[in-house]
């Protein structure tokens, strides 16, 4: 099944939800139910002191995890990595914790257990997954030199942003700007960003132009032909939020050592092999 018509599923299904538990999705037979959604919306909003909010947006991505997570399970399974010495040693080490610390007895045990072990079981595939298709020095060495011909010749900028949600006081702000007030000083009044508010808007990091282009096309227009030191006198407008942009630093890309980047290279090989799997365990699977 597609991801785009999971997406339909489910959106569909969390809609219909009633208070009652029901089955939100059925991954290859194996039900998925409002429970197991709920008891994640909890747990995240209680770990981010509530700054997580309960939204339909939250609820589909728990969604999709946990039949990603299903799908994983069932083929860790069929693969008899469960049987494994190692699954083995991990899941009686975790039962000889618990026991000793008293988990074991407390009432949510039997619940917070088959969270654990479908995790371990899940966990299982993508080291199976590693060890039998193993990262390359060559693939790394192939990557690097992918990265540093894309870069060559091209620009990275340090922008400044404050962002708005509303077009009245976008306007003050670059208007303050054209007055020749500080940019730092306008973001920390006018912007609705907290961490703008605290570091005066402006990013520690720089943004090679060439991944704004193809990832916030709008930005990228905005902010292509800005000279050091000048903002964008229009708004930059998306979903409701204004931005201003200022040009803070403009430089040639400087793309790393390949010592320095070899490891980020290798986890994203790794996370790629992991990513093709779990496509092809969606095209395979019976998700309704």
């Amino acid at each position: 099944m597609k991801r785009t018509s999971l997406a339909l599923l489910l959106t569909t299904a969390l809609a219909a939800a009633p208070l009652a538990a029901q089955t939100i999705v059925t991954v290859n037979n194996t039900r998925i139910d409002s429970t197991e959604i709920d008891q994640q919306v909890k747990i995240i909003n209680e770990q981010s002191n509530g700054q997580v909010p309960d939204s339909r947006e939250l609820r589909e991505n728990i969604a999709r995890r946990l039949v990603t997570r299903e799908l994983m399970i069932q083929e860790s399974r069929r693969l008899r990595l469960n049987e494994s010495p190692e699954f083995k040693q991990i899941i009686e080490r975790a039962r000889a914790d618990a026991r000793s610390s008293g988990e074991d007895r407390k009432p949510t045990f039997r619940q917070d257990w088959a969270t654990f072990e479908g995790n371990v079981t899940a966990q299982a595939l993508v080291a199976h997954i590693l060890r039998n298709n193993p990262v390359s020095d060559a693939q790394v060495q192939q990557a690097y030199q992918e990265i540093t011909n894309r870069y060559r010749g091209t620009q990275e900028v340090q922008l400044g942003e404050i962002i708005l949600d509303n077009a009245d006081n976008a306007q003050k702000a670059i208007s303050d700007l054209k007055r020749g007030r500080r940019f730092t000083d306008v973001a920390r009044q006018y912007t609705i960003d907290p961490q703008s508010k605290a570091n005066g808007g402006i990013s520690p990091s720089f943004t090679p132009l060439k991944d704004l282009e193809e990832g916030a096309p709008l930005v990228y227009n905005a902010v292509k032909s800005l000279q050091q030191g000048k903002f964008t006198e229009t708004p930059v407008q998306s979903n409701g939020i204004y931005a201003v942009f200022y040009m803070a630093n403009k430089r040639a890309v400087r793309v790393p050592p390949f010592a320095q980047l070899k490891p980020q290279i290798q986890q994203d090989l790794q996370n790629l092999l992991i990513e093709q799997e779990i496509a092809r365990l969606y095209q395979q699977a019976t998700i309704r």
